[in-house]
């Protein structure tokens, strides 16, 4: 992170070889604050990461030469780049892709398309330290189910837990990938008392059903009932008011 007088820049990597993809970053990072660097594949992106440092990395998962999970295997295993966060781009809400990413060290991750108050949110996201990830994930569920909440607060709370369920989702996809039952258990019986005074439509369903599918030990069912969560909030996201830009 570079400072210009009172204000402190952002060096930021992004590595896709689709350079419409490139320029929209470029559109939503565009400003004083984000440097920017581009690289169109993998192996380009390793070195401009070893050279300049940068304080965020966005590595797509397809690319030409070398591709983004190559890529972060190698970052990891590089002493002065183990520690950037990188924020792993995908297509679409892809759990199996995430797990893969997550295991080589990954920090997040985007789908695409995404809109720039995503882009901004997760940047945010993945410069915290795993306590204060963890911290924010856990403030989103309810722990009083008791609790009377009505009119316009009962609907902001709706709505930022909407906007933050993709911290609850990418905590579920560490705990799968580590096939803690255990855990697991807890995060979803908090989860379901959240959709529960949320009156999410279908959703406590689909978690009573992944408590069913680890119970025997179906990691894999499970992990595409959890998909088919996160597109459901996906959906719900991109409904919000305001989120057309």
């Amino acid at each position: 992170m570079t400072q210009s007088g009172d204000k402190k820049t952002l060096r930021v990597l992004i590595a896709d070889d689709d350079p419409v993809v490139r320029e929209t970053f470029r559109t939503f990072l565009n400003g004083e604050t984000h440097e920017l660097v581009m690289a169109a594949d993998g192996a380009e992106a390793l070195e401009l990461a070893a050279s300049l440092l940068p304080d965020l990395i966005f590595l797509d998962v397809i690319m030409p030469v070398m591709d983004g999970l190559e890529a972060l295997s190698q970052l990891r295993r590089k002493q002065k780049t183990r520690r950037i966060p990188v924020i792993v781009v995908t297509g679409k809400t892809d759990t199996t892709t995430l797990l893969k990413a997550l295991k080589l060290g990954a920090t997040d991750f985007i789908a695409k398309p995404f809109l720039r108050a995503d882009l901004l949110r997760k940047m945010n996201f993945a410069l915290l330290n795993q306590q204060q990830q963890n911290k924010i994930a856990e403030a989103t569920l309810i722990d009083n189910k008791s609790t009377f909440i009505s009119g316009d607060a009962y609907y902001r709370m709706r709505d930022s837990f909407i906007l933050n369920f993709e911290n609850v989702y990418l905590t579920m996809a560490r705990i799968i990938s580590l096939q803690d039952r255990d855990e697991l258990k807890t995060l979803l019986s908090r989860l379901i008392d959240s959709v529960k005074f949320y009156q999410f439509r279908g959703v406590k369903e689909k978690l009573l059903k992944v408590l069913l599918l680890i119970k025997d030990d179906d990691w894999e069912e499970a992990l595409e009932t959890v998909e088919e969560v996160a597109d459901i909030f996906k959906e719900l996201r991109a409904a919000l008011p305001g989120r057309e830009g």
